[in-house]
Parts: C-alpha cells; sequence; structure tokens
C-alpha cells in the first residue's frame, strides 16, 4: 500500500523496494572507500589544480551534443572530478551508447596515473596514454584538448589566467634584463 507524504510524492512498494536496494549498495561502496588507503593512490592534485583552473576561464571545447551534432560546449560543464577522478566529456546524449569522456585516475596496480577513454553503456576503459609524472599527464591533457579548442569562442585576451601568465612572462624577462645589465655593468668595471 502506498503513503502519501506529501502532495506530489507518493512511496509505493516499488520505491520501497528500490530505496532499501539503493541503500544497501550505497553502504557497501562507502565501505569500500573507506578500506581503501588514500597513501596507496598516487597524487593527482597537480593534475586536479590544472583541471580547476581552467574550469574557471570561458575555453570552448567541440562536443557531440544531446541532439548527436557537434557543439560547443564550455569546459566548465564538461569537466568534473570526484574522488581523485578526473572526468572531461566529449559527448553528452540522452542515448547512452553515444556519451563518452575521458578519464584521469591512479591506477594502484601500475602505480601510474591512467588517462583512459570511456564510450558507450557499460563501457570498458580504453588506455590512451598512463605516466608516474604529473607533468606529462598534464601534457597529454593539454594536447587533447588543444585539438578539441572552439576558437571562435574561446578569446584569449578575455581569459584571467591568461593576462596572469602575460604578467608573470613580463615580469620574469625584466628580472633577465636587469640581471643582464647587472653583469654587463659588473664586466665593464672590472
Amino acid at each position: 500500500m502506498a503513503k502519501k507524504i506529501s502532495k506530489n510524492v507518493e512511496v509505493t512498494p516499488a520505491l520501497k523496494y528500490f530505496f532499501a536496494k539503493l541503500e544497501k549498495e550505497n553502504n557497501k561502496y562507502e565501505s569500500e572507500l573507506e578500506s581503501i588507503d588514500e597513501e596507496e593512490f598516487l597524487p593527482i592534485d597537480e593534475i586536479e589544480a590544472f583541471v580547476r583552473s581552467l574550469k574557471t576561464q570561458n575555453i570552448f571545447i567541440h562536443t557531440v551534443g544531446l541532439s548527436g551534432k557537434r557543439e560547443s560546449t564550455i569546459l566548465s560543464k564538461a569537466i568534473f572530478s570526484l574522488n581523485k577522478i578526473i572526468k572531461i566529456y566529449y559527448s553528452t546524449s540522452f542515448d547512452e551508447h553515444d556519451t563518452g569522456f575521458i578519464r584521469v585516475r591512479s591506477d594502484m596496480e601500475s602505480r601510474k596515473i591512467v588517462v583512459e577513454r570511456l564510450h558507450g553503456f557499460r563501457p570498458k576503459p580504453e588506455p590512451m596514454y598512463q605516466s608516474s609524472d604529473q607533468c606529462h599527464v598534464i601534457r597529454y591533457l593539454t594536447k587533447w584538448l588543444m585539438q578539441r579548442i572552439d576558437w571562435s569562442k574561446t578569446k584569449l585576451l578575455t581569459l584571467e589566467i591568461y593576462n596572469a601568465y602575460q604578467q608573470v612572462i613580463e615580469e620574469e624577462r625584466q628580472e633577465e634584463l636587469y640581471e643582464e645589465d647587472s653583469w654587463m655593468e659588473h664586466e665593464n668595471v672590472h
């Protein structure tokens, strides 16, 4: 017998069954997470910081949208990071067979950071790249993203981080010139 909680919500026996199973699976998942020792994972904090920084910018990438046609998506809507796993979607669809993303995660067995492609319903991971060095993985992700940037919508000069980058480069150049001038003066004196 269904019990009505509010005007719009009715808890039927089917919903009771579903949520009982959901609770059981959730408890199993939570206990598995607790049993995994955090130190067994290779750190991917630099990669996560890199991805978080990109998410704050108006960078657009070409993806396959819900209609199955090519569209431009802001990167902040394509990237998800949860529990030391990063996902970047390149295809979204109501048909789960057409949904795809790349996943970045630590692999405890190989002691490497793995970039893999997952596509379709119940996807099997296809390894794309792996390294124990976060910088190499960032290089790979950069190359992967460069091939997908929508330059008609992504304007370099409007990106906050790009402007900060330009400022740092200019400061470094000024420091080099100052050091060069100081060295030249020192040589001329002697």
